[in-house]
């Protein structure tokens, strides 16, 4: 008779049968853990029936984006005054850079702080230039509630800062109704509208010509909206005629930035003849190629202005020279002597000679004195050139 089954096992058979499928399969496997230990590697879960679900793709990584670098402030204030480095022990020290003698301001509005940026590299190899930006960004001559050019000229020439020479560009933000006060404004490019605009240039020139200040006006440069290149006309007409009138000097932009049929072009040759862009993307402001190029028409005056300043004048006498010692004092430079003509008293050759007391001059009589007459030469001597005589025939015998 064949042994009984042990009772553990019995016990786990009926387990299995009595409970469900899942719980019996549970109750399998704990049953051989409990046995011969846990197993190697858990059985793979059954697939899911239905449609399989495409997991979405992982966003690829994107690059950061590279730091904008901060571009450097535009104004120039004492940059040739600073104090060299010092010496390294053993070494001569370098000499001390010279101020700059030559201050020049820029005032007006965001186009003429980019021209100020175009000044300062188109004098940058020039130490005597300093370029000094005092633009204000969103000004003009309309909005005096905002930024009034009129009081801000008379605070810069009564304050303690010394300019040699002042470039102006403005009116890119004047084509507005002009606010004289809170009840009254004018029509932009109406009549009174210049009227009161050509008031406020003259006031500005008239400013500077006081003050014995040299000042160039620059006009507008063409548009890409034909409404502000027509307000840029006018503005630049009442500029060269009342600026002007009040001794300023006008420089013209409007052919430099636009192409032979005077229309708006962004782009257009540099300074060196490269095809660049000259104009930003809001076809108003310039871009640096275009601020360089702007102020290349702009350099003749201020190096005028600058060679009239530093050089000295001629009838100028130092102090100390005014009053020379008597041992000091030149001698008188002797008379210089006379210059000898290029050439003698000039005759014509058909008109007869006179003699001292105005009569016909006569030719001299030749000489019957035989003593005039050359002699004859004597045959075969070297100054004979009388032909030889044939010889005579003889007669036969």
């Amino acid at each position: 008779m064949p042994n009984p089954p042990p009772r553990r096992l019995l016990a786990a058979l009926c387990a299995v049968f009595l409970a469900g499928p899942a719980q019996a399969q549970d109750s399998f496997s704990d049953f051989f853990s409990s046995l011969f230990g846990p197993p190697p590697m858990q059985r793979a879960q059954p697939r899911p029936v239905g449609p399989r679900i495409k997991p979405a793709p992982r966003p690829l990584a994107q690059p950061a984006p590279p730091k904008r670098q901060a571009r450097p402030a535009r104004e120039r204030r004492d940059v040739k005054t600073a104090a060299p480095a010092a010496a390294a022990p053993g070494q001569t020290p370098a000499t001390p850079t010279a101020a700059a003698s030559f201050r020049v301001a820029v005032i007006g509005d965001s186009e003429a702080s980019r021209l100020a940026e175009g000044l300062d590299d188109a004098f940058a190899d020039d130490p005597r230039v300093a370029v000094i930006d005092k633009a204000k960004d969103d000004s003009g001559l309309v909005r005096n509630d905002f930024y009034d050019w009129r009081k801000e000229v008379a605070a810069l020439l009564d304050g303690p800062d010394h300019f040699d020479l002042v470039v102006i560009q403005i009116g890119v933000n004047d084509n507005q109704k002009l606010r004289l006060d809170a009840d009254h404004q004018l029509e932009p490019l109406s009549k009174a509208f210049n009227e009161v605009y050509a008031q406020r240039v003259d006031e500005i020139a008239a400013a500077f010509r006081d003050k014995n200040i040299p000042l160039v006006w620059v006009g507008l440069p063409i548009m890409h909206s034909p409404g502000l290149s027509n307000a840029a006309l006018v503005f630049n007409e009442i500029a060269k005629q009342h600026a002007t009138a009040a001794g300023a000097h006008y420089v013209d932009l409007w052919d430099a930035f636009s192409d032979v049929n005077s229309a708006y072009k962004a782009s257009g040759p540099d300074i060196n003849g490269a095809i660049v862009r000259l104009r930003g993307p809001d076809g108003v402001h310039f871009t640096l190629a275009g601020a360089r190029k702007a102020a290349h028409f702009i350099e003749p005056e201020v190096k005028r202005v600058l060679e009239a300043k530093l050089q000295p004048s001629p009838d100028a006498v130092p102090p100390d020279q005014s009053a020379p010692a008597p041992e000091a004092v030149a001698p008188a430079p002797e008379k210089p002597a006379p210059e000898k003509p290029l050439a003698g008293k000039i005759t014509p050759l058909n008109e007869p000679i006179l003699s001292p007391g105005g009569a016909l001059a006569e030719a001299p009589k030749a000489s019957a004195s035989v003593a005039d007459k050359p002699a004859a030469a004597a045959p075969g001597r070297s100054d004979d050139f009388s032909l030889p005589r044939a010889p005579s025939p003889q007669p036969s015998p």
